[in-house]
């Protein structure tokens, strides 16, 4: 009989597969997962597969249709545009509000930063997403706004997939490590000024890629698409 800890280890590790299936284009926006293929492949029970499911609708990466079943949320181009704004606006607060980070903490983000080097020439490179995401909010983290720092971080949730559109392509990814470095030196050099400047450069760049991928997406899937047993 599984314990609790067990329990949580198997829903996380489902968690993190769905992830980078969605993240890596292996599971598209507007695409149905089948539960009982999707638990066959991941070699897990319906149970974990299903609380994983119902954990990413909930954090808005997947849509969950009753009596249809779930699947990968696809976002408009203007609403993409839209979650970009809000982001920008509260990341800038918290980036205005940062302590500098001491020598342990840059360490952190050096070595995060080398991983992402690492994964940007492997062939399997979607591990790359989850390590930005890390890195940005240890960033954030350094800002005493809690409320702002938890909001960005379920906003992040929702673009992480549309973000690896950007970096589908060796050169996209590389350009983002080097941009991190960069980062990392104005926090060295307590320069709030070029903070900010480097961080919206940052953003226009992952932005920008983004952009003409968008009309490549498919159409939702229509409602009345059925899973049996969903």
């Amino acid at each position: 009989m599984s314990t609790a800890p067990q329990k949580a280890h198997a829903v996380e590790r489902v968690l993190q597969q769905l992830r980078a299936k969605v993240v890596s284009g292996a599971l598209m926006p507007g695409e149905q997962i089948r539960q009982q293929e999707m638990a066959e492949e991941l070699g897990v029970s319906r149970v974990p597969l299903r609380e994983a499911l119902n954990l990413l609708a909930d954090q808005g990466v997947l849509l969950h249709r009753p009596n249809s079943g779930y699947f990968v949320a696809k976002r408009a181009p203007n609403e993409l545009l839209q979650i970009s704004r809000i982001i920008q606006l509260l990341e800038n607060e918290l980036m205005e509000s940062i302590e500098w980070p001491d020598d342990a903490v840059i360490e952190q983000l050096k070595d995060l930063n080398a991983q992402m080097r690492a994964c940007a020439t492997a062939k399997d490179w979607t591990p790359l997403v989850h390590l930005n995401s890390e890195f940005h909010l240890r960033i954030f983290s350094l800002s005493p706004h809690r409320v702002i720092l938890e909001e960005v971080k379920r906003l992040w949730w929702l673009v992480d997939m549309f973000i690896a559109t950007k970096m589908s392509e060796v050169e996209a990814r590389l350009k983002t490590v080097d941009e991190h470095d960069r980062l990392i030196d104005s926090l060295v050099r307590r320069d709030r000024e070029l903070c900010l400047r480097v961080q919206t450069e940052h953003r226009s760049s992952t932005t920008g890629g983004m952009k003409p991928r968008m009309q490549a997406w498919p159409e939702q899937a229509p409602a009345s698409t059925a899973e049996a047993g969903s």
